[in-house]
């Protein structure tokens, strides 16, 4: 089931990197169509510039999920993945896109009439293009395989230049151009097919758009809605509700132009395509859901809690219920009851369908960019496709009641144990404070937002089994996605007691920590923890800037200047290194440090401010010049030359300025170890006129140069 499921995860999270650039476009698109339809013929200009802004995104969704799949799924978060994503994209879309295959077959489609142009149409060719989605999703797994399974490779000198992640791109180019072939036989099949299902969602009109509703619901603890919504919300069945909804004016001429089930962008009743009340309808109902029915749950919950607890559930609940109004991130609330009543979960989810079906039916749409929340909604009413949008509001005040009186009910009548009510739950309710809105409640850390960070990351570390049980940690919009290696040692209690709503388990192995809208900055803590105890976890998420405890100081003739350690571990004496090169001062005096030996990957960071001169061709070792003068050479092992780059990911580019501590170049250290490699890292000033001497601070694993510079 692992198999399976966790790749699925992993293809969820990936989708999020795609989902996360619509908010601007929706932002963009709906204060666009306020302009022109508010402002007048001089202010028409700046309404196009918006609504042109915003059409960059959404008329090119199938490259952006390209290339956020394609990096998303890489090993490393590569930008050479991304780059593979993109090239393989305009590969296949060049090679059957519909001015290309017209050009194979000798025609001009715009010149067909009759059956010729139905037989084009129903082709499916002109479907393929920048915006297809589905094509975008099939792209970015494949160059995201592409990237893992070929980035390491070796050419013959030869052809030397090409190896590694230079490589990735240009393999992705050839097995699109494949894939093309192949497309181009089944496309047509495919489209046909594709087109019949998402014909027969829509003809089941209200029913269909209820089922949608209490289906998305349901996928939630599961994380693998976001798939779904593929399906309805973008171009991968046809339905491609969000960008048609975005998109209204051209939307509304394409149904004024329309003479068939094809070419008609909402429903066709065999004379006229409606788009106004149907394009939307698988958005609109969660409107009322997000902005009303869940703070009545919220309520309900907060008035089913015990007095003495009241204060401290009244915080979450307030907080997760803002969150759900004004943002439509509905996490902090659902999961708050998720598990802890299943029941209360199927009603909300049969609720969520309801809802959908009643706007459907009713022909109440409306429309988002992110999520159903107030400010999608104010920017939805300004769309011309948005009708009779505020009976939403008024469905939403029943939804609201109906939350309030249909959970209040069931915890009493069923003694539900939702937050507040259970007997072993700790007198502050669960967590010291909010994840999502940073309210106080008793047992706050008093420090910064740093220090509750740190407090929630430690716990979560504690609560999955400790350090050494996590196998590998990522994270998506709202949630910490691990791996651990013994399910027994992870104890809930202690991740409810964190600034988290609740934890999944999508497989035994396979935990999610739902923390909510924070959770990069939590990701980030729990990553520098573990990098800095020498945990053996593999760290997939972007990797934060290591924290290098005990800075070093470099000391100039007249000046000072504060060096950093390159990574965690301990430092030691140039003398006592392996490389006699090295350990002789031939190449320049400094010093050097032994990485933690039990982590798998760690980064070698800048250590100090400047420009970085040079990264070498295999990536082992580079060069920066600091603001005071000071050249610093870092190289990671030795003899690692002869590895042409295995095991060392660049991060940054040379000729870019960097900040002490900023990570330069990632090691996979449990491969390059496996191999003998020694991976000790001298840090050297290689110019001898600018040092006069080295100096190690004794029991503080720093060290001190003394520098005359010229």
């Amino acid at each position: 089931m692992d198999k399976i499921m966790e790749p699925l995860q992993r293809l969820g999270k990936a989708l999020m990197g795609a989902v996360a650039v619509m908010p601007l476009a929706a932002l963009m698109m709906g204060i666009g169509y306020w302009i022109t339809s508010v402002g007048g013929e001089g202010a028409v200009i700046y309404g196009d510039l918006l609504l042109k802004a915003g059409a960059a995104v959404l008329d090119n969704l199938g490259v952006i999920f390209a290339i956020a799949i394609a990096y998303g799924l890489s090993r490393d978060n590569s930008g050479a993945a991304a780059l593979a994503g993109f090239v393989g994209f305009a590969t296949l879309v060049n090679l059957i896109g519909p001015e290309a295959v017209a050009g194979y077959r000798g025609i001009e489609p715009t010149e067909l009439t009759g059956d010729e142009a139905l037989r084009w149409a129903e082709s499916g060719w002109d479907a393929v293009g920048y915006g297809n989605v589905l094509f975008g999703i099939m792209i970015g797994i494949l160059a995201a395989w592409i990237y893992n399974r070929f980035y390491q490779t070796q050419l013959p000198d030869a052809f030397a230049f090409f190896s590694g992640r230079r490589l990735v791109p240009i393999l992705s180019s050839i097995f699109s151009a494949v894939v093309a072939g192949i497309m181009y036989i089944i496309w047509p099949l495919v489209y046909s097919a594709l087109f019949s299902f998402g014909a027969w969602i829509q003809g089941l009109g209200a029913v269909g758009a209820g089922l949608y509703g209490f289906a998305n619901r349901l996928l939630i603890p599961t994380g693998l809605h976001h798939a779904l919504n593929s399906v309805f919300w973008f171009d991968v069945m046809g339905i491609d509700d969000i960008r048609k909804f975005q998109e209204g004016p051209v939307t509304i001429d394409a149904a004024a132009a329309a003479t068939d089930a094809l070419s008609c962008p909402g429903v066709w009743d065999g004379t006229t395509c409606e788009v106004i009340g149907v394009v939307g309808q698988y958005q609109a109902g969660f409107f009322p859901i997000m902005m009303f029915g869940l703070p009545g749950a919220a309520l309900a919950i907060y008035l089913r809690a015990k007095t003495k607890r009241r204060k401290a559930v009244g915080a979450l609940m307030m907080a997760a219920a803002v969150a759900s109004f004004f943002t439509g991130v509905t996490e902090p609330l659902e999961f708050s009851f998720m598990f802890l009543a299943p029941l209360l979960y199927l009603v909300h989810a049969i609720l969520t369908g309801i809802s959908l079906a009643i706007a459907s039916a009713m022909g109440w749409t409306a429309g988002f960019g992110f999520s159903a929340g107030a400010v999608d909604f104010l920017l939805s009413s300004q769309n011309p496709l948005a009708n009779q949008w505020w009976m939403l509001l008024v469905m939403g005040v029943i939804y609201f009641f109906a939350y309030l009186g249909i959970f209040y009910a069931l915890i009493g009548l069923f003694n539900i144990k939702t937050p507040g009510r259970d007997d072993d739950e700790s007198e502050d309710g669960g967590a010291s404070f909010d994840a999502f809105t940073d309210i106080a409640r008793p047992g706050a850390s008093k420090g910064g937002a740093d220090n509750a960070n740190t407090h929630t990351a430690e716990q979560i570390i504690q609560g999955l089994g400790g350090k050494n049980n996590i196998d590998s940690i990522d994270y998506c919009s709202t949630r910490l996605r691990t791996h651990v290696h013994d399910a027994s040692l992870v104890d809930e209690s202690l991740i409810r007691k964190a600034a988290a709503s609740g934890m999944v388990r999508p497989t035994k192995q396979s935990i999610q920590v739902i923390v909510g809208t924070k959770v990069q900055f939590v990701y980030d803590e729990v990553a520098r923890l573990l990098a800095q105890s020498g945990a053996d976890a593999e760290l997939i998420g972007e990797r934060p800037a290591s924290e290098l405890d005990q800075p070093a100081t470099a000391v100039l003739t007249g000046t000072t200047v504060e060096l950093s350690k390159p990574t965690v571990g301990q430092v030691i004496a140039l003398e006592g290194v392996s490389d006699d090169a090295f350990a002789s001062k031939s190449i320049g005096d400094g010093f050097a440090l032994v990485p933690a030996s039990t982590a798998a990957v760690f980064d070698v960071c800048a250590p100090a401010s400047g420009k970085l001169d040079m990264v070498f061709k295999t990536n082992h070792a580079f060069s920066l010049t600091t603001s005071a003068g000071l050249e610093v050479l870092v190289h990671i092992g030795f003899d690692t030359v002869k590895l042409k780059g295995e095991g060392f990911t660049r991060l940054v580019e040379q000729g870019q300025y960097v900040e002490t501590g900023q990570p330069i170049v990632r090691v996979d250290a449990k491969t390059l170890r496996a191999q003998g490699v020694d991976l000790t890292i001298a840090v050297v000033m290689p110019t001898k006129t600018q040092t006069s001497s080295v100096h190690l601070a004794q029991g503080k694993g720093s060290v001190a140069a003394e520098v005359a510079l010229k």
